[in-house]
């Protein structure tokens, strides 16, 4: 039997269902509603499968869409770097024009409030 660390999720819990235990005796079952019942089960494991493929589809779908956006926004910045740099030379390095650096700013006057 499996700790509960090792179950994944809830799906692999063994019910009473899972591991085919019967309240009615094995001569007395109906093997037409035997055959009923694992079709059922057979068909809702197959929608399950279905629906999930549909959804890893799906993710897979927004995950390249994602790194086109990525690669593509990548491309930009590296577009912008390099307009912003004039002869290999970032703009930070280069001497600035204007606007005119300010020069040292004077103290701020104050002066006393009496109420």
């Amino acid at each position: 039997m499996k700790g509960i660390q090792q179950v994944a999720s809830v799906r692999e819990i063994k019910s009473i269902r899972s591991i085919g235990a019967r309240s009615i005796p094995k001569a007395q079952r109906s093997t037409y509603l035997e055959l009923y019942m694992h079709r059922r089960e057979k068909d809702r494991l197959e929608k399950e499968l279905f629906l999930l493929d549909k959804r890893k589809n799906t993710a897979k779908r927004l995950l390249d869409s994602n790194n086109k956006r990525i690669e593509k926004l990548q491309t930009e910045a590296h577009e912008e770097q390099e307009i912003k740099t004039y002869r290999n030379i970032p703009t930070s390095q280069r001497a600035v024009v204007w606007p005119p650096i300010a020069k040292a700013t004077k103290p701020l006057k104050t002066f006393s409030l009496q109420y």
